[in-house]
């Protein structure tokens, strides 16, 4: 049993040995011939080495096209076949229809394709001899401007060719859309949000943004073209209210702040006259809160509901408030039937006169205010004072015309 056990030693020894001796001459194999078979790999450019490689290849027209490509440096974007010498980029071969446009950018107009390409040398996108926008300032020197302004496009801070076509255009100024601004500023903004209304502003109508807006660059937000007061942009055109704003001695609130949109709507709106809401432009109308929306938004809502009071305004007789009295009814008059919304000559926006009827025949009013109270003589009815101190006898109806809701 020993003897058997002892040979059983003796052979996986002798195993160990041998396998051993394979480790050892299969390692001397590799550090000896490795370094041979590596360069004969590279030599026959299977390996994935750093030498750069050139691939050739021929163009449609029969001339070669050579692009370099290296390892650690990426591919470039442009490659262009050869171009002969005095051979032009617009022909029947290539670029056939560049030219042909109604609007055509001069350098094209006169066959320089190469103040701006060079197919050659540069490796940046389309050949271009700068970036995009460095490109169009190097000539558009004008432009340069609009950078310096507080407001500036997005378009117009990444590259020109988002609005403009570098080669030609139907339209003018080489537009990428038209024939309109809108149509054009429409690829980017939402149509439906300026168009939807039933009242267009007239510049929104005729989709010319351009009559309000700058599509560069501007001083004031929004890109409008004047500012930096609302009033000052919308008086380039409504020309008879700054006249009358000028010439008037008091003013709405608003249009002291300078600003139109707390009323109107700058691009179109639902409403008559762009309204931002509802607003009553009848000289009666029965009496609903909602129906003065526009006002209530600004003024305080219970000087129509409240029939006494002695704070809420100095329009009253004592403490009779005389708005409840002239606007709660079923013939309501209305705000217009005695204020003017721009400006005035008579205190408190009363207007001078107001229009009646189908006709719009025009009532004066001549108002005149007291230290506690005030008149209003031979207009739409005799004349009639108010007294908020010692209260005046009024002729007038002393229950109300129609059942009134409180305002929420």
């Amino acid at each position: 049993m020993e003897n058997s056990k002892d040979g059983k030693r003796g052979w996986v020894s002798s195993r160990l040995l041998e396998n051993f001796k394979i480790i050892i001459f299969a390692g001397f194999f590799l550090l000896v011939f490795s370094p041979v078979l590596s360069c004969a790999q590279k030599s026959q450019g299977t390996g994935r080495g750093s030498l750069a490689q050139t691939q050739m290849s021929s163009s449609p027209e029969g001339s070669l096209l050579i692009s370099a490509q290296h390892s650690s440096v990426k591919k470039s974007s442009f490659s262009h076949p050869t171009i002969q010498k005095g051979e032009s980029c617009v022909s029947e071969k290539c670029h056939v229809k560049i030219g042909s446009s109604p609007y055509v950018h001069t350098p094209i107009a006169q066959a320089s394709c190469e103040y701006c390409h060079d197919v050659t040398a540069s490796k940046a996108r389309f050949g271009l001899r700068k970036s995009d926008l460095d490109l169009c300032l190097s000539c558009h020197e004008d432009q340069k401007a609009f950078y310096k302004q507080e407001v500036v496009h997005p378009p117009v801070k990444k590259d020109c060719i988002s609005c403009h076509n570098p080669h030609q255009s139907p339209y003018k100024f080489q537009l990428e859309s038209g024939p309109s601004s809108a149509r054009l500023c429409f690829t980017c903004h939402d149509e439906n949000d300026k168009m939807e209304y039933k009242y267009l502003h007239g510049p929104v109508e005729s989709e010319d943004c351009l009559a309000c807006h700058n599509p560069h660059a501007s001083s004031y937000k929004h890109l409008v073209r004047k500012g930096p007061q609302e009033i000052q942009l919308c008086d380039s055109c409504h020309e008879e209210i700054p006249q009358k704003i000028k010439n008037s001695a008091f003013k709405h609130g608003v249009i002291n702040e300078g600003m139109c949109s707390p009323c109107h709507a700058f691009h179109g709106s639902d409403l008559t006259k762009h309204w931002t809401r509802l607003f009553p432009d009848k000289f009666y109308s029965p009496y609903d809160p909602e129906l003065y929306g526009l006002c209530f938004q600004c003024h305080e809502k219970s000087q129509a509901f409240l029939e006494k009071s002695t704070t809420l305004t100095n329009f009253r007789n004592g403490k009779r408030n005389l708005h409840y009295l002239h606007v709660t009814r079923r013939k309501g008059r209305t705000c217009i039937a005695c204020h003017d919304v721009h400006a005035t000559n008579q205190d408190r926006l009363i207007r001078s006169s107001t229009p009646f009827g189908p006709s719009n025949f025009q009532i004066h009013i001549v108002f005149v205010k007291t230290p506690t109270g005030g008149n209003c003589m031979k207009s739409c009815h005799v004349s009639k004072g108010y007294d908020r101190e010692k209260p005046l006898e009024l002729q007038v109806d002393t229950k109300p015309a129609i059942k009134r809701n409180k305002p929420k």
